[in-house]
């Protein structure tokens, strides 16, 4: 296990920087939604100047929280082209996902498909960070305002991404940010749900907690125990501090793997349109099988055969998936680019703290296989 080089690898704060306010949290025996979950989403809101943020136990029942706060019916529109968490919140409020295609290059929904799936059902629209790439966010807002739509958008890799200068965090009805093992500033678990709209921020609070009464009497909402732990929000708090840090280094790192890629025959990357700054939390390849000299899926063998771990990404595309079988009739073959990409994308080794000696390495076995 010592040799094998992982696909992602958590960077964390030193020990030592939190064992004081550790010991304070498990002394005191307020050890959830307290003084530290407090000074983290205060933290939060002041950087992304955003009214509102919510800590919550994960990204996913952050969606679901948000959609059933915004009482969504009928039909959400949801790339297919994502992790399956972005569904799965849809189908947990009994609301049918309408899965639309992607943008060639970019790889985030393709707003131009969306106007022909939007019908009387169609209640929200809940696109997508790919890679911690920011969709078309103002032709979303135009859809969105035009057909009397919610807008909520899954940032899940997005937590300091900023499209035309600005940070994410306040566009659309609210957005939902994860802070897992995986992204580039975590809190070993956890997620954020941020808003401008006071009165469903409110109603989001009570619904973490099962949706308890302000005084905690009765239930006013149904909701989740979607609580977070005080040791969570601390890591949080520390983690996002450093969050421009962070960020600065991941795109360092992928600068340097295209650069060690450069050239390769049938290999491409996620574009980066100039309005928009990717938090780069994930380095993925794109392996074109009729002009590479080899398949992704020969190339992800080989990677593990050498003890480097990667990943399809995103594969299956979610209408592809078992759990969606009733979809696949429907869609299949007619979302070309989300299925191309799926065919495709492999996501090689990439973490904050990664050196790049181990990039070189990394290259250096594609380029014996490429």
């Amino acid at each position: 296990m010592k040799n094998i080089i992982p696909i992602i690898r958590p960077t964390l704060i030193d020990y030592e920087s939190v064992e004081d306010e550790f010991r304070e949290v498990w002394n005191s025996g307020q050890v959830t939604v307290s003084k530290y979950t407090e000074l983290f989403e205060q933290s939060v809101c002041k950087t992304l100047a955003v009214r509102n943020a919510i800590a919550v136990s994960s990204c996913t029942s952050g969606l679901m929280l948000a959609v059933k706060a915004l009482d969504l019916k009928g039909e959400v529109i949801v790339p297919s082209l994502t992790f399956t968490a972005t569904a799965h919140s849809i189908m947990w409020n009994n609301i049918a996902p309408v899965f639309c295609d992607s943008n060639k290059g970019t790889y985030t929904i393709d707003t131009k498909k969306i106007g022909p799936l939007i019908t009387k059902k169609t209640s929200a629209i809940m696109p997508v960070y790919i890679f911690g790439l920011p969709p078309e966010i103002n032709k979303l807002e135009r859809l969105a305002s035009k057909h009397n739509l919610k807008l909520i958008f899954d940032s899940a890799q997005g937590l300091g991404a900023r499209y035309k200068g600005r940070l994410a965090g306040g566009f659309g009805d609210a957005e939902v940010f994860s802070m897992s093992p995986t992204k580039v500033v975590t809190s070993i678990e956890g997620g954020l749900v941020t808003t401008n709209n006071d009165e469903l921020a409110g109603k989001i609070r009570q619904m973490r907690d099962y949706g308890k009464s302000i005084d905690g009497e009765d239930i006013d909402y149904i909701g989740l125990s979607s609580r977070v732990s005080e040791f969570h929000s601390i890591i949080g708090l520390k983690n996002f501090k450093k969050m421009a840090q962070l960020i600065k280094k991941r795109n360092e790192l992928i600068t340097y793997y295209k650069k060690c890629l450069d050239g390769l025959k049938g290999i491409s990357f996620q574009k980066i349109p100039p309005c928009c700054k990717s938090t780069g939390n994930y380095m993925v390849i794109f392996i074109d099988g009729e002009k590479a000299k080899t398949t992704r899926d020969e190339i992800h063998q080989y990677l593990k055969e050498k003890g480097i771990q990667t990943k399809k990404y995103f594969y299956p595309p979610l209408h592809m998936q078992k759990a969606y079988t009733i979809y696949r009739r429907k869609y299949q073959g007619r979302l070309q680019v989300a299925e191309k990409a799926s065919r495709e994308g492999l996501a090689l080794p990439l973490f904050s703290h990664m050196s790049k000696k181990i990039i070189f390495n990394i290259c250096n076995e594609l380029k014996k296989i490429l």
